[in-house]
């Protein structure tokens, strides 16, 4: 909803400048605008939006002190030089990487550099284009939106459990098509999960929205997206539960969906593969090997009681930061922008 009011007010804008030449250095500032904010944008939206929560889901709050040393020295995991010594780990209680953004931040930059910040991004934007053209497809059959969304996932479910693997795993050279777990492995373990997160994540949208329709606030015309609805007063408080329905939903709907998917895609990572953050693979012994006769992943049940109280309270905490940055970059975005269309419509010429 609010993003449709924005949309409608760029428009307007938009429109406004139609009869108006802009001056020459006007669209280098435009320019240099996108070369500043772009990285800021790519970085909240994806990295700290996507990257830090999947890491914080799946770190061990509770990792061994002592970690056999690798027969294989090329394979040190990363999740071993973060782990505390034997003396440290009897004495205090070990601080966990996720627990600050700082500390995420500079184990991912120690890893490549700034590029371990947008690890996965390929295989997210090749992820993206594929659900939209599946999803477009099953909507144009007459499909609901919240069933058109698990459906198109579930055709899905190998890029989405190896964008996982990307995220909280070592830099591997394979390309990350050639990290596609088989189908049937991955739509056997995720199947419940990604239909329960999709459907979660359908209905924190669509319930804000009829709700909104149902108290008849002035919600824009997608038909015309360049027409404003007229103000009300009313639809200050409207605005405001819609808000907090939302909120509530994606607290407790949307985000523990999200906790049990990925940790069951987490599940799935080839031994070969070492990790980022500690990761107890076995989730407390609950995991079987399927070469023993195990499922070889965990259940949703399994994966929704082995994520501890801390770790809740360390994710609820992450996700407040993420919000704290997000609202500080668009204050920011507000406070550079708005003064520069003012400076750029003042130096227009109408045109003739």
């Amino acid at each position: 909803m609010y993003r449709d009011i924005a949309h409608a007010v760029y428009r307007r804008g938009q429109d406004s400048m139609e009869n108006y030449e802009m001056p020459g250095w006007g669209l280098g500032l435009i320019f240099l605008d996108v070369l500043i904010f772009l990285p800021l944008v790519l970085m909240v939206n994806y990295s700290l939006q996507h990257v830090f929560p999947t890491l914080a889901i799946v770190e061990d709050p509770s990792p061994p002190a002592y970690e056999p040393v690798s027969l294989n020295d090329d394979a040190q995991s990363f999740a071993e030089d973060n782990a505390p010594l034997a003396g440290e780990a009897a004495s205090s209680q070990p601080r966990l990487i996720t627990s600050s953004l700082r500390s995420t931040y500079r184990t991912l930059t120690a890893i490549s550099g700034w590029r371990s910040l947008f690890r996965g991004l390929a295989c997210y934007f090749s992820l993206g284009v594929a659900t939209s053209v599946v999803y477009g497809i099953l909507v144009s059959t007459f499909i609901p939106g919240p069933i058109a969304a698990p459906l198109s996932a579930l055709g899905l479910v190998q890029l989405y459990t190896a964008w996982t693997h990307i995220v909280i795993s070592a830099p591997s050279s394979k390309t990350f098509w050639q990290r596609l777990p088989p189908f049937k492995k991955a739509f056997n373990a995720t199947a419940l999960p990604i239909s329960m997160y999709f459907f979660s994540a359908e209905l924190a949208t669509f319930v804000p929205r009829m709700l909104a329709y149902a108290m008849s606030m002035n919600l824009p015309n997608p038909k015309q997206p360049g027409v404003i609805p007229v103000a009300d007063k009313n639809d200050i408080w409207k605005g405001v539960i819609v808000l907090l329905v939302s909120l509530v939903l994606h607290i407790f709907l949307v985000i523990p969906t999200q906790v049990i998917l990925t940790r069951v895609q987490a599940s799935l990572l080839p031994d070969e593969d070492d990790t980022v953050v500690p990761f107890d693979r076995s989730f407390s012994g609950k995991v079987e090997p399927a070469i023993v006769g195990g499922k070889g992943f965990v259940t949703v049940k399994d994966a929704w009681q082995s994520f501890s109280r801390a770790s809740w309270v360390r994710l609820v905490k992450l996700y407040v930061k993420i919000f704290g940055a997000g609202l500080a970059l668009g204050l920011l975005w507000v406070a550079v922008i708005v003064p520069e269309m003012f400076l750029i419509l003042s130096h227009s010429k109408k045109a003739a």
